[in-house]
């Protein structure tokens, strides 16, 4: 477990590394086999993880909101992976249900399984108690931050207790730090760190694995 967080861990401090870089790390873990979903890896952190998990063996899941990112971080993490895998590329947004519904399904029917999900996706709106949107604001945070996390998870537990899998939340430090203009996603983040621990309980004597990076 610590070898799969030190990775996450490493791909969110290095998302922005050039293809060269990630292929200094191909010989440290051999993830041959395994299936990875990275939500938000269209881009930033998301990208990273997505990138490192390819150079080191995985079948990897690229999904986010604009086709054109996701075609071509695919690309790229097709160029990185050693044997060649060809990544799933799912279009779909978060905030939908059946979005949500379709990754999984599609990943599945795909791969057959799942070894680790990365609840990486998320967005950071200015957000004080005082606008007057917001509600609408708040709405949308949580939909993305939380819930849709929420659901993946309930939607992936079978999956991963197949395979003693691993759930990985990318939390901030605005989880336990509170911030000016950042309302709803402190709140947001709060709740991914509580939702993390009671998991963590609930899941662990399934074999599945839950933690958060902040």
């Amino acid at each position: 477990m610590k070898s799969i967080l030190l990775l996450a861990l490493i791909s969110i401090v290095s998302a922005d590394f050039p293809i060269e870089q990630y292929k200094d790390v191909i010989n440290s873990r051999n993830f041959t086999g395994k299936v990875v979903l990275i939500t938000g890896s269209s881009s930033g952190i998301g990208e990273g993880i997505a990138k490192l998990f390819s150079i080191l063996g995985a079948n990897v899941v690229v999904t986010g909101r604009k086709a054109a990112d996701v075609q071509r971080v695919a690309k790229e993490v097709l160029e990185l992976s050693p044997k060649k895998l060809k990544p799933l590329e799912v279009v779909g947004d978060l905030t939908k249900a059946e979005d949500v519904t379709k990754l999984m399904d599609n990943t599945i029917k795909t791969f057959g399984k799942l070894d680790v999900l990365v609840n990486n996706a998320g967005i950071y709106p200015e957000s004080t108690i005082e606008m007057k949107n917001l509600m609408e604001v708040w709405d949308q945070t949580f939909n993305i931050d939380l819930r849709a996390v929420v659901q993946l998870i309930h939607q992936s537990v079978p999956h991963l207790e197949k395979t003693n899998g691993t759930i990985i939340d990318i939390s901030s430090i605005a989880g336990i730090r509170p911030g000016a203009y950042a309302l709803a996603y402190c709140a947001a983040k709060a709740g991914l760190d509580m939702l993390t621990r009671v998991l963590a309980l609930e899941l662990g004597p399934k074999g599945i694995r839950v933690n958060t990076l902040k």
